[in-house]
């Protein structure tokens, strides 16, 4: 029988070895999450080393304030200050817990910064993408034709206003994003997703990890790598369905891929590169879209679709409509 002493120690070292690969292309968040759901001890136990992580990261700049001037002089011969300048802390299994933990104890006041981060509005043009740094690592790219406002604090925040952006987050409990859009919310603590917003319609794809899209104050729906919810129509009807993981904000490589899609729901990534409006007439919007279309300077993507489906575009007030052939 496992001590129970025993048990904790390994249960704290299977939490460090999650948080080690939590950053890895290759992370396996199934398995991940089976963890997790296997036993509450295995979450308290991630969540401690988690919050450590962010406790020390957050808070290098009091550590380096308790170093005296000149304990970074070199021990081995050179007499230069070391710079203290660790973006990430890491503990390995086999006792580098203990060791993080003895480091916390020693040289770190508590101590919480406030944040006074100001919301930063990024905007995009017809031809133009943009990449976004947050200061944990973590990285945001605008699609053409977006808005968002980011606010980089202990928490970031986004108030998405319009098209889409790909958003890589990097895993921390203690620094969860909240994205704003229209009504709801969708949260994540570290992932790779896409969203797009329009006045009347949400959609949020997931390539890895896992979120939440809610109202605020509802349990909301969670959604994992490999799945895409829409949110649309006046009854905000939620439809969540597969998408290949390859596939999410594939306009980054400048091609839309689609998989037996409405083309209601296409006709939202056509808004936002024809220049215009693209809508879509009730009786044709069911009309499924399976293939790659390329992007280009987004003149010809209509002209694809009329090539993939029985339907021809209309210009009217400046907007196109897509309408039936049949």
């Amino acid at each position: 029988m496992t001590q129970p002493g025993r048990r904790q120690k390994e249960i704290r070292e299977k939490a460090a070895e999650w948080h080690v690969r939590i950053d890895s292309d290759a992370m396996d968040w199934d398995g991940f999450a089976a963890w997790l759901d296997a036993d509450p001890a295995h979450r308290a136990a991630y969540d401690a080393v988690a919050l450590l992580d962010a406790e020390i990261v957050a808070d290098r700049e009091a550590i380096r304030a308790t170093r005296p001037a000149n304990d970074a002089t070199d021990a081995i011969g050179h007499g230069a200050a070391a710079t203290f300048r660790p973006r990430r802390v890491r503990w390995w299994a086999g006792g580098g817990l203990a060791a993080a933990a003895g480091l916390a104890v020693l040289a770190t006041p508590h101590v919480r910064f406030p944040s006074t981060a100001a919301a930063v509005v990024y905007r995009t043009g017809p031809v133009e993408t943009r990449a976004i740094g947050l200061r944990d690592g973590s990285r945001i790219v605008i699609d053409r034709n977006s808005e968002l406002a980011l606010r980089d604090g202990d928490s970031p925040e986004v108030e998405m206003r319009g098209g889409s952006a790909y958003f890589d987050i990097r895993h921390d409990p203690a620094r969860a994003m909240v994205i704003r859009a229209g009504d709801y919310e969708v949260r994540d603590i570290g992932t790779r997703f896409d969203v797009v917003r329009t006045p009347d319609h949400l959609a949020v794809a997931v390539a890895e990890g896992r979120v939440t899209v809610a109202e605020p104050g509802q349990e909301g729906l969670l959604v994992g790598g490999g799945q895409r919810v829409d949110i649309a129509g006046p009854g905000k009807e939620a439809t969540i369905r597969r998408q290949d993981a390859d596939d999410v904000a594939s306009w980054r490589d400048g091609r839309l891929v689609y998989d037996n899609a409405p083309l209601a729901l296409v006709a939202v990534d056509l808004s936002r590169y024809a220049g215009r409006a693209v809508s879509v007439d009730p009786a044709v919007a069911g009309l499924r879209v399976s293939g790659v279309l390329t992007i280009g300077d987004g003149s010809r993507l209509v002209g694809q679709i009329e090539a993939l489906l029985p339907v021809k575009a209309t210009v009217e007030d400046h907007r196109i409509r897509l309408v039936g052939t049949l």
